[in-house]
């Protein structure tokens, strides 16, 4: 199926003229005679639907895109294998792993607002890269939270795993806040949440995998983490870790790990497997956002919504007979969860409406091997961005629609949504 390719719609401000919109606002919001109190709280704010960075994979080059205006701003080149692009809490950078090269990377995308004191100020400045990089072995699983995102690196052979977080903030000063070097080596993940971080935990007996078996818990105590609890309830074969504004959960081979974030120490409880999951399935990948009860789990090509407090804690989210998933995930709100399937559709639920199937679109040819498909969401508005190839679809998710298609002219292997994204509470996997 063909999309025309559609411009930018000129309807949407163009970036120079929100720079200079806030420019003129610069000179009676930071100084100047006569001004009124309320004019001297007044917010600096540019209007702005945000950048995409994504990776030309012909051009080994990072490329930021504007929304408002369609323009290309800048290319860095990027040596080593292609990226797996994320975002940092604030959505202000762009976090670039290359497990391979053992090398992880940052990027500021140049929209960011700082606190002046008696106002708040957006800025729209040209995309950079960072100086800092981060080169412990085999950098593998990201989490980003409210306030820090974390880093873990698996190891290998001659290194143990590591993890470390960071905020947008010490990103700004070219540092990480806090590391934490494990005792062996593990396919392992972590998330710092409410300023604790919970981590995998691999045995040493553990030999006939580099999955973890158990969770630890460690406080956030400024830049350091010290070493509170390991649970005693068993993850074998630990894959996968998602949370909401409740509920931490594990995938394990056997179930899933749930951690209440509200109860006392932070209790655990262990989910057994769904009754109807083929033998030797299990839930492998977990998805969460915030505001949304349900943690999603995924097995295979099956999707399960869970209700860690409920008697029957899974019940199935259907996407169609003999359909594989290729992308899933909420937007920034959790107002609705998207799953682009292999037969090219896009299906889009409502997690408030009990999960009702709003609308399925058509949003390209089943795709080919070799082909490349990513997808990012915006924090500053309800759009999903798909890039099929060198073909970006942009997605209306609230109306269900498809906004318009671009022809970015490369082949794009990753992308990432970066801005102003405002107060959100979004987790990710």
């Amino acid at each position: 199926m063909f999309y025309p390719s559609l411009p930018f719609s000129s309807a949407l401000r163009p970036l120079a003229a929100s720079v200079m919109l806030a420019s003129a606002t610069l000179l009676s919001a930071c100084g100047g005679s006569g001004n009124s109190s309320d004019e001297a709280h007044h917010h600096t704010k540019i209007e702005t639907d945000g950048r995409l960075a994504l990776f030309d994979s012909d051009a080994s080059a990072l490329k930021f895109l504007s929304l408002d205006d369609g323009q290309m701003l800048t290319s860095i080149t990027m040596n080593g294998e292609p990226p797996s692009l994320y975002p940092s809490p604030d959505r202000r950078h762009a976090v670039a792993i290359q497990r391979g090269d053992d090398r992880v990377s940052f990027f500021d995308s140049g929209l960011y607002t700082e606190d002046h004191g008696n106002h708040m100020h957006d800025y729209a400045e040209t995309p950079s890269m960072l100086s800092l990089t981060l080169n412990d072995h085999k950098p593998t699983h990201y989490t980003a939270g409210e306030s820090h995102g974390v880093v873990f690196f698996d190891g290998g052979t001659a290194a143990r795993s590591k993890v470390t977080a960071f905020s947008d903030a010490t990103l700004g000063n070219g540092a990480t806040l806090a590391s934490l070097d494990l005792e062996n080596n593990m396919h392992g993940v972590a998330k710092v949440i409410g300023g604790h971080l919970f981590v995998t935990y691999r045995d040493s007996g553990i030999t006939d995998t580099t999955l973890p078996a158990a969770v630890e818990r460690y406080h956030l105590d400024g830049t350091q983490f010290t070493h509170e609890h390991r649970y005693d309830e068993a993850c074998p074969k630990l894959h996968g870790a998602a949370a909401n504004a409740h509920s931490l959960g594990f995938g394990c081979s056997d179930g899933v790990l749930v951690i209440d974030l509200h109860g006392a120490g932070y209790p655990a409880t262990k989910l057994a497997n769904p009754e109807n999951l083929e033998v030797g399935a299990r839930i492998g990948t977990l998805v969460a956002n915030h505001d949304v009860e349900e943690l999603i789990g995924i097995a295979g090509n099956r999707l399960f919504i869970i209700d860690p407090e409920s008697t029957t804690p899974y019940r199935e989210l259907k996407i169609g007979e003999g359909v594989g998933l290729l992308k899933q995930g909420f937007t920034t709100h959790g107002e609705v969860f998207y799953v682009l399937g292999n037969d090219g559709g896009l299906r889009l639920f409502d997690p408030a409406d009990n999960w009702a199937l709003l609308n399925t679109l058509p949003l390209m040819d089943a795709p080919l091997e070799g082909d490349t498909v990513a997808t990012a969401v915006s924090a500053a508005q309800e759009r999903l961005f798909v890039v099929h190839n060198q073909t970006l679809i942009e997605v209306d998710t609230a109306a269900g629609k498809i906004v318009r298609s671009v022809d970015l002219g490369f082949k794009a292997s990753s992308i990432v949504w970066l801005g102003l994204a405002g107060d959100d509470h979004e987790e990710h996997l």
